[in-house]
């Protein structure tokens, strides 16, 4: 149905007059009489009673003109909400967030919601693993994990934020240790590691698996500031993400990147809905780029590679 017609014969049955009903749109009456005509047709019933002086309703014309305002009205309503979706007034943002990064996205997060304070925020933490698959099936507009992510869940992920794995621990255990260790030069020293759980306890395992040889385990956790805590203690040498040990000093620790080079703890970002974002889920992107230093996507960057 033509919104437009409909308007017309909304504007002609209030006025009952074809010529005023003309005046208050801009339009010619002839104009108003061939919309309404087109109107009828469709509808395939006459919708005014041209033979009386004014022009009078029919029984569908009544019909009409009642639900008629209802459309109307409905669609000046999503017209409305439009506009403010997208200008950030009205909307959602469904944000997915593993434990071990979500401090890391504090300052964004305040910033976002002092920006868009109408902007529903839902966030979900949960494991790097079950994000991806909240996000593959559509139930998380945005959604962060760890690489390397499931491969199987067809996600095409883009890296965001890379930082260097640091070995720390007590400076008498970490004596032994090159100034810029390899994973290899572990071998026999006691570590505390986090579980099984996170993605950089499965990307260390593989890491010992091709230097050939059994990590020696001193303590597993699924929390990375007791695991810190416990190479404070001496257990062993802790290996954790650089951004949760910027002033190992101030805690009596000494920390060394651990190599190779191409070792590194690297955020992915995942999309529900590649390759446009929706406004809420763009601005949050466009946000954290601002604090987080990496290759944040466009709306107009396509289907990241």
């Amino acid at each position: 149905m033509d919104l437009r017609a409909l308007s017309y014969f909304i504007e002609t049955a209030r006025r009952q007059n074809f010529t005023h009903a003309a005046t208050a749109l801009g339009v010619t009456q002839s104009t108003i009489s061939k919309m309404i005509r087109q109107l009828e047709d469709e509808i395939g019933a006459p919708l005014l009673d041209r033979e009386r002086r004014p022009a009078r309703l029919t029984d569908m014309g009544r019909v009409v003109l009642a639900r008629g305002q209802d459309v109307l009205a409905a669609h000046r309503a999503l017209l409305r909400d439009i506009a403010r979706t997208q200008a950030l007034e009205l909307g959602r943002l469904d944000l997915g967030l593993p434990p071990m990064i979500n401090r890391l996205f504090t300052a964004p997060l305040k910033e976002y919601r002092q920006r868009y304070p109408k902007i529903e925020v839902a966030l979900h933490e949960d494991t790097g693993r079950a994000i991806e698959r909240q996000v593959a099936e559509g139930r998380l507009d945005l959604g962060f994990s760890l690489m390397p992510v499931a491969p199987e869940l067809g996600l095409r992920p883009r890296v965001v934020a890379r930082h260097r794995i640091l070995a720390v621990g007590q400076p008498g255990l970490m004596r032994p240790l090159p100034p810029a260790p390899q994973v290899r030069d572990l071998r026999g020293q006691p570590l505390v590691l986090l579980d099984d759980d996170f993605a950089l306890a499965r990307l260390l395992d593989r890491q010992f698996q091709a230097a050939g040889f059994e990590p020696l385990i001193a303590a597993r956790s699924g929390q990375w500031d007791w695991t810190l805590s416990m190479a404070q203690a001496g257990m062993g040498i802790a290996l954790l993400p650089e951004p949760f040990i910027r002033t190992p000093e101030d805690l009596g620790l000494d920390a060394r990147p651990l190599g190779p080079d191409t070792l590194s703890w690297d955020i992915a970002l995942l999309a529900a809905a590649w390759p446009m974002l929706g406004h809420a889920a763009q601005a949050w992107v466009d946000l954290c780029s601002k604090h987080i230093d990496g290759p944040w996507p466009r709306m107009e960057d396509g289907v990241p590679d």
